[in-house]
């Protein structure tokens, strides 16, 4: 196995996640777990762990992917609330997950756990709208 984010197809990755496109600094990918409704992951395109290793214009470019994934999502979806983190203490791509909570929804006002005990899988259909919802409010 190669890298996780960088590989056109990675096992580990295609099992948990489709790539949704390319942004500025990061690529955007929809989780299938989707417990929380619209729950992604913006990964930066270079080898860098850590936001403090990257130059302040791909600072800038990758945070304004962030802002523009994490809107859409919102806009898309109406979450109460959406939570970024950053994991990933072994993958050398520093990445944000976006994860949409509702209110009375599945644990909103508790913790966000990254493997949800309880996964909630779509068909091939509503995920390839929800990609395309995506795309076209990105534009990517």
């Amino acid at each position: 196995m190669g890298c996780f984010y960088c590989d056109e197809h990675h096992e580990g990755r295609e099992a948990i996640m489709f790539k949704v496109g390319d942004m500025k600094a990061g690529t955007l990918y929809l989780f299938k777990d989707q417990a929380h409704k619209g729950r992604c992951v913006l990964a930066l395109k270079d080898h860098k762990k850590e936001l403090c290793e990257c130059a302040p214009q791909e600072v800038a470019d990758f945070a304004d992917d962030l802002a523009r994934a994490s809107g859409a999502v919102k806009e898309l979806w109406g979450c109460t609330k959406l939570n970024l983190a950053s994991f990933g203490d072994a993958n050398p791509h520093l990445h944000f997950h976006i994860v949409p909570k509702y209110e009375g929804g599945f644990e909103f006002g508790g913790n966000f756990q990254i493997t949800n005990p309880e996964p909630v899988h779509l068909t091939d259909g509503e995920y390839q709208e929800m990609i395309a919802a995506l795309k076209a409010k990105l534009g990517i």
